[in-house]
């Protein structure tokens, strides 16, 4: 009898299992209820139980049956998603590199004109190219396709209020409007300048990957959770992996604020994770993403990701024959001295390197990325940052 008993929960278990996101996991009755606080306030966990989270009303009604308690963006399948779109939300991945960003190369599969029509070919309302510190791509392809919404993704150091830099994406910029946020960026470099001036030209920006440093700095983890009360939205991104998207989550929960999925892609992979909202036109998107009346269709960086992702780029720019255009300056850093030089050397930044030791250098360099080794460094580099963040931060694992 138990045993026979035993056999029908775990059926009725199963039966209530809803994948979503990334192949996340949520049980009707798992549990999910609101967690004790910690330290500043704020939960971490590092398992797999789902986050499927909306704000109560509209969102959370659309998405009834994958909704737990809480205030945060629901994370839903892609099948899910579809459902929605097909009701009239909207979707848009609001974090997309061309191949004008400085550290992305000139391929076809990174020209502003393929990523848009890749964009609306896989179901995307809403195309915004966030290149580095440049707004070219609107050059190229034009500032008033359908669904176009110019943006850019800005640098900012900020030695006095941060101490390492941030990355804001801000979008329905014109250029007058880019020139100024640059010069408040480069010249007065002053974060909270920058913000009040986004918020004043009524700009709609985010915070982009929160728990993140450029090589050779240090996070200021502190920093991140007080900066990020002046976000209207954060970001979880592609390129992270699933602790530090977690943290990104609790923060925006216990700040208030909403969550924008974006891939970061470097490669064009647009539209592979993006975010789900109601809204007529870009602004009453953003306006239903900053109220947290979104969901999201989520991955996570893990090893088989960031290995092909490696190989992936390491092979856009051995193969230098399918560039469609020249660039001068590709900067593409890893922090790691070594793995920086050879991309120097591949990229053309060493003119002694030629012939056969270029030939010898390419085969070496696919077979190490091939072996892995580098993804396991990276994963390694963002599994350790991730802890020094619960720890500094007091975060619950």
């Amino acid at each position: 009898m138990d045993k026979k008993r035993k056999k029908m929960e775990t059926k009725m278990k199963a039966n209530n299992e809803k994948e979503v996101g990334g192949g996340l996991v949520i049980t009707a009755g798992s549990g999910l209820e609101a967690q004790p606080k910690v330290g500043r306030g704020l939960r971490i966990r590092g398992s797999d139980e789902g986050w499927c989270q909306a704000k109560a009303g509209s969102a959370g009604a659309a998405c009834s049956g994958y909704r737990a308690a809480g205030e945060k963006p629901m994370l839903i399948s892609l099948e899910k998603a579809r459902t929605l779109i097909e009701a009239g939300w909207q979707a848009a991945d609001l974090h997309v590199h061309t191949f004008y960003s400085y550290d992305v190369v000139p391929t076809r599969e990174v020209d502003p004109l393929v990523l848009y029509e890749k964009a609306r070919a896989r179901g995307m309302s809403f195309v915004s190219f966030t290149d580095h510190d440049t707004m070219d791509a609107y050059d190229r392809i034009g500032w008033t396709r359908e669904g176009l919404v110019p943006g850019v993704e800005v640098k900012i150091l900020d030695p006095d209020k941060v101490g390492h830099t941030v990355h804001i994406n801000v979008y329905l910029l014109n250029r007058s409007q880019f020139e100024e946020i640059e010069r408040i960026a480069r010249g007065a470099k002053d974060v909270e300048l920058l913000v009040e001036y986004l918020r004043a030209e009524n700009l709609p920006f985010t915070f982009n990957h929160p728990f993140w440093h450029e090589p050779g700095e240090k996070l200021n983890a502190r920093a991140v959770v007080e900066l990020a009360e002046k976000f209207p939205v954060l970001e979880y991104n592609l390129g992270r992996i699933r602790r530090l998207n977690r943290l990104v989550l609790e923060l925006a929960a216990e700040k208030n604020r909403g969550v924008a999925a974006g891939t970061d892609s470097h490669t064009g992979d647009i539209g592979r994770i993006f975010t789900v909202a109601r809204g007529d036109n870009f602004r009453e998107f953003f306006e239903s993403v900053k109220n947290g009346e979104s969901c999201l269709v989520t991955e996570d960086l893990n090893y088989n990701r960031i290995k092909n992702e490696i190989f992936q780029r390491l092979e856009m720019l051995i193969d230098s024959h399918k560039w469609v255009m020249g660039k001068e300056e590709l900067k593409m850093e890893t922090g790691n001295a070594l793995a920086d030089a050879v991309i120097e050397m591949l990229s053309g930044g060493r003119a002694e390197i030629l012939g056969v030791k270029r030939a010898v250098l390419k085969g070496v360099a696919r077979m190490v990325s091939r072996t892995g080794l580098p993804a396991r460094i990276y994963l390694r580099k963002q599994n350790m940052l991730a802890s020094r963040i619960q720890q500094e931060l007091n975060f619950a694992a």
